[in-house]
């Protein structure tokens, strides 16, 4: 049943690919996607431009949004920067991604020289709202460099720290550059940091065991049943390089030096901020082989 569904809305997607009639595409649940898709296209045609057009003036804010990106880039229009301004203006209150793309704007230029005061305040305003993680993170770089308005190394911190959710990434570096300014992290926004770094290195080292559970399960014999494997990566100041320990083997030894090749590519993505007296960080990895 559930095979039969997928189809029958892979099908209604594709027939709607087809069709630009305004009856139609008040019918399309898939309308915003659609624009996605035609937006990111290397050429555009006039019936996709038309398209994107229609669902504007039909009310999708997601489609206004990407009609006012192909008036700023010129792509399947002629470019008209003033009005992709007005598009992006039209829907961004309701829309604070469309903030973001005023505040880059003025940040870059586009349009005029750089006017980094409108450029706060757009980013401001799109930060209002939850889920702008790359305004939060632009605001936070102008505080910091003093553009648009006085330096705020504290308030770029909170900031940097409201968008962290991985040890990759804008705020991560963000914070990385504060410190290096001599900034020093509360205990409790160090606890947060270090958490956010756990989590990362949990979730990467997870998607490499994935990875190699296929390859490592292929060198088992039929019948064969191995104990799990379990890891010690340990993470040094100054290096991303983990230093492997084997803490308990699976009973193969060839299974346990296939893992602990594979692993010796790994790399640690950032590092956490040691406590005092703390030379080294460990992290301890299980690996199920499984059987065959």
């Amino acid at each position: 049943m559930n095979k039969v569904v997928v189809l029958l809305l892979l099908s209604t997607f594709m027939a709607g690919c087809h069709s630009t009639g305004v009856d139609q595409e008040q019918q399309d649940t898939f309308a915003s996607l659609r624009c996605w898709q035609f937006r990111d296209q290397s050429s555009i045609t006039r019936e996709q431009v038309n398209y994107i057009r229609n669902r504007s003036d039909n009310g999708d804010l997601q489609c206004k949004t990407l009609l006012g990106d192909l008036y700023e880039r010129g792509h399947g229009v002629a470019q008209d920067v003033p009005k992709a301004k007005a598009l992006y203006q039209s829907v961004a209150e309701v829309n604070a991604s469309a903030y973001y793309q005023l505040g880059r704007m003025e940040e870059e230029g586009i349009g005029g020289p750089p006017d980094y005061v409108k450029a706060r305040a757009f980013y401001q305003r799109a930060t209002a709202k939850p889920g702008n993680s790359e305004s939060t993170t632009r605001l936070a770089r102008l505080m910091v460099e003093g553009k648009g308005g006085p330096e705020d190394l504290q308030g770029a911190l909170q900031l940097y720290l409201s968008a962290l959710a991985s040890s990759v990434g804008d705020a991560w570096k963000g914070i990385d550059r504060l410190r290096g300014k001599g900034l020093v992290l509360s205990a409790e926004q160090e606890q947060r940091y270090n958490k956010v770094w756990v989590d990362t290195t949990t979730y990467r080292l997870r998607s490499k065991m994935r990875s190699l559970q296929m390859s490592v399960s292929s060198k088992l014999e039929p019948g064969s049943v191995v104990k799990p494997l379990k890891l010690q990566l340990e993470c040094i100041p100054g290096s991303n390089v983990p230093s492997i320990s084997l803490l308990e083997g699976s009973g193969d030894s060839a299974i346990d030096q296939a893992v602990l090749q594979a692993m010796s590519t790994y790399r640690f993505s950032g590092e956490p901020i040691f406590p005092k007296g703390q030379t080294s960080w460990k992290v301890i990895a299980s690996f199920y082989p499984g059987s065959k």
